[in-house]
């Protein structure tokens, strides 16, 4: 009870260096420069983790820490029970059509392939593109439905943070709307509740695994210093797309991060079934938003675009006035308008003016 040593930094009882895969230390030693790579098959597993001090134990009878069966064994599951990835589906949604889904074959392997693995999956079944045509404009405005460097940092979280005693996978969730990824237990009590709900900077001292967090970052998958959130937002906010947030139970068991579709991918704005591109005609920025919008959202845009066509900005505030909306709405309403490159946004968050471009 008194033990203070961080999971991933205890001893393993019940493995053993058969359970290390070499391919696996020789391409993470490779990946990360070390002149160790060139060892592996020469000196063998034992004396390599040696020497990356990843062996607990006097020298007749060596214990091989958790993080390296985190990051080096096929199968950690074998020592971390329901140590995988659970994708699964909803394509009505989990709350309107919950019977209808479909899951996905679990992911498997170590800590790197599991997210390597994830992410591919993103890429060739979820991350798409949508190109805007603007007027009197080469450069033409790309968008995507999830920015990938925000879903990345998402998933590492998840392993990052995870209970690896807990019986429980990273479950990641596929809706209409938004992604969910989720993990357990869920964010430290040193963060309270108000900064959780904020969703910006979650700032603990206290990490459950720091040794693979330092493995991560290795692999430039982690950067450590609590940017994981920061990172999550200023990639949603340069793809124009409304902000992730954050949510856990009073107890802490659990963690969700709710990453939002942009708004130009939602089914009910495709202009044509199966048409990623958007073409807009010579009604310019209301062609545009026609497209993007619920048909109960057009008129509020078209309310602020009328405040800056007259006075040349606005602010956050006075568009909340004006639509008659929440701070959330209005700000979501800002996003799109600044997606389509006709307003500009100025000035850091508490002095921001959006303007005319």
């Amino acid at each position: 009870m008194t033990d203070q040593t961080p999971f991933d930094c205890k001893a393993n009882h019940k493995a053993t260096f058969a359970d290390i895969s070499p391919v696996l230390l020789e391409d993470h030693l490779r990946k990360t420069g070390s002149k160790l790579a060139k060892q592996v098959r020469e000196r063998g597993v034992e004396a390599i983790l040696e020497e990356m001090q990843l062996l607990e134990g006097p020298p007749e009878l060596r214990y091989i820490q958790n993080v390296a069966l985190m990051m080096f064994c096929e199968h950690p599951e074998k020592f971390f029970r329901y140590t995988y990835v659970q994708m699964t589906i909803f394509p009505e949604g989990s709350i309107k059509n919950p019977s209808l889904s479909e899951d996905y074959p679990n992911i498997t392997g170590s800590v790197p392939q599991m997210i390597q693995a994830t992410m591919e999956r993103f890429r060739n079944l979820f991350i798409r593109e949508k190109v805007i045509k603007v007027p009197n404009q080469m450069e033409s405005l790309r968008i995507m439905n999830y920015p990938y460097q925000a879903i990345e940092e998402a998933v590492v979280n998840a392993f990052y943070h995870r209970d690896y005693m807990t019986n429980e996978p990273v479950t990641i969730e596929i809706e209409p709307d938004c992604i969910n990824i989720m993990n357990f237990p869920g964010i430290d009590r040193s963060i309270s509740s108000a900064t959780i709900a904020e969703g910006r900077r979650f700032v603990s001292r206290y990490y459950r695994n720091r040794r693979l967090g330092e493995f991560l970052k290795e692999l430039d998958l982690s950067e450590g210093h609590s940017s994981g959130i920061p990172t999550i937002q200023d990639e949603l906010e340069k793809n124009g797309s409304p902000r992730a947030e954050f949510f856990t139970d009073d107890d802490r068991r659990a963690m969700r991060i709710r990453i939002p579709i942009h708004p130009a991918f939602l089914k009910s704005n495709d202009l044509e079934e199966g048409n990623d591109n958007y073409v807009q005609n010579e009604n310019s920025l209301k062609e545009v938003l026609k497209e993007v919008l619920k048909k109960a959202d057009f008129n509020k845009v078209v309310s602020i675009i009328e405040i800056i066509d007259r006075d040349g900005e606005i602010t956050p505030m006075k568009a909340k006035e004006v639509c008659g909306k929440s701070e959330t709405t209005t700000w979501r309403y800002l996003q799109i308008l600044t997606s389509t490159g006709f307003v500009v946004k100025t000035g850091n968050t508490n002095t921001s003016v959006y303007k005319k471009k």
